[in-house]
């Protein structure tokens, strides 16, 4: 019985301090809006702002493309080039790939 009386007497002289201690322990874990839940946000957010740039910058790139396409002919012309391997009708394109036909009987070895 004195073993429990000096508990009992521990926790009614330090109340204050166990009660701040149980609170702070359930905000800072616990509660949704905790320490843990606010890191995890922030770095979602770091992220998005990531994303944010990089749309930023191809929006930056295809709005070049877009005026370069709108500036007239030879817009168009590099836009074809590029995408489709259009040609003039005086000039040969060589297309290089680095693929390899394995496994084609048509191939030439």
């Amino acid at each position: 019985m004195g073993r429990i009386n000096n508990i009992w007497y521990y926790l009614s002289r330090h109340k204050y301090v166990i009660v701040v201690f149980v609170c702070m322990l359930l905000v800072g874990v616990v509660d949704e809006n905790s320490v843990r839940s606010l890191i995890s946000l922030t770095m979602q957010l770091n992220e998005k702002h990531d994303e944010l740039r990089a749309y930023e910058h191809q929006f930056e790139r295809d709005s070049i493309r877009l005026h370069n396409f709108e500036a007239g002919r030879k817009g168009v012309e590099a836009i074809a080039r590029e995408r489709y391997k259009m040609k003039r009708p005086d000039e040969d394109i060589f297309i290089l790939s680095t693929e390899k036909n394995i496994g084609r009987e048509d191939a030439m070895p």
